[in-house]
């Protein structure tokens, strides 16, 4: 009786739907949280913070690297095809190394983020410019990150005051799509917003107890929301299965409020200590990918981008930091 039930209108039976991939409300390249894969070699700001062999310059290289899914649970249609459901889960996981340091090389950071299930829907317009709309609702996600071993002892050993953040919460997410790709390997404007909610609005991101260091020195977040708008450009499939891609994102988020540390010419730390404010980030991707003609569904796509980011530091315990920029190349997996 199950494997016979269908929707109304629709193509997709209920078993048939199980453990489908919806090709539908993908993540764009430039999306911060992205759950696409991406190996990444970048040039970014340096701080003492996680130098960890002092080796001084205003930029270093890093090696970045992303591990994402989103676990298909349901994918279905009604309405000839008209209107779309799928339910996913997310994960993925986010790692900051630093291969060129040569005493250790490093992890610098870690980050997780993984949820309940995700609903999304889809409603196919038409064949116009605005061809159709999405939306999407992660009720509950969570965020933890991790600084590396080597520069927690670092930071004992130095003696900075703050040796470890917990910067780990939970959120819901609302996003909203015009003109999302759908699978198509035609030209396209994408457009997309979302909003990130913490699910303790008192708590805030982060966290640290005694142990990690002074506490004194933690004013609680007070803003609980993340803002962010993103657009991305394909270009035709040619007859060589290949598309040319732009992704910018603008994303407004906290500058958390604890102190940073550098050094200064003589090697002294100095502390730096800003209130919490809001910043705009931009984090921008130019390339191409290779769609296999052969697959479809995960990872039948491969590209190749140069990414540029300015703003808040965006990894773990270092968004204390602003005016971090990355210049880099990186390879995507899809």
């Amino acid at each position: 009786m199950v494997a016979c039930f269908s929707l109304v209108q629709g193509q997709t039976t209920f078993m048939e739907g199980l453990i489908d991939y919806p090709v539908w409300n993908r993540p764009f390249w430039a999306d911060m949280h992205s759950t696409i894969g991406r190996a990444e070699v970048s040039w970014a700001t340096n701080s003492m913070e996680y130098d960890w062999g002092k080796n001084g310059g205003a930029y270093r290289p890093h090696v970045f690297s992303n591990v994402g899914v989103d676990f298909p649970i349901w994918n279905g249609s009604l309405a000839k095809d008209e209107y779309g459901l799928a339910v996913t889960i997310p994960l993925f996981v986010d790692v900051w190394m630093d291969f060129f340091e040569r005493s250790t090389a490093p992890v610098v950071n870690t980050a997780y983020r993984f949820g309940a299930p995700e609903f999304a829907f889809v409603h196919r317009i038409g064949k116009g410019f605005f061809k159709n709309y999405t939306i999407k609702f992660s009720p509950m996600k969570h965020e933890c990150t991790h600084i590396g071993d080597e520069l927690t002892i670092m930071r004992i050993n130095e003696g900075l005051p703050i040796t470890r953040v917990n910067v780990s919460y939970n959120y819901a997410e609302l996003v909203l799509t015009l003109n999302d790709p759908d699978g198509s390997l035609h030209s396209n404007h994408g457009f997309r917003t979302g909003l990130l909610l913490l699910h303790n609005f008192h708590g805030g991101w982060y966290n640290m107890m005694d142990a990690e260091g002074d506490c004194t020195k933690l004013t609680t977040s007070k803003s609980p929301y993340e803002l962010y708008f993103q657009y991305q450009y394909q270009t035709n499939e040619t007859k060589n299965h290949f598309q040319g891609i732009t992704s910018i994102e603008l994303r407004n988020r906290v500058k958390y409020a604890y102190p940073s540390y550098d050094t200064d010419k003589e090697g002294k730390w100095m502390e730096t200590i800003t209130p919490e404010k809001r910043i705009w980030t931009v984090n921008a991707f130019l390339g191409f990918r290779y769609c296999n003609p052969k697959r479809n569904g995960y990872f039948s796509k491969v590209g190749i981008g140069l990414r540029a980011y300015h703003g808040i530091n965006p990894y773990g315990q270092f968004r204390s930091q602003q005016n971090f920029s990355q210049f880099g190349i990186a390879l995507i997996y899809e």
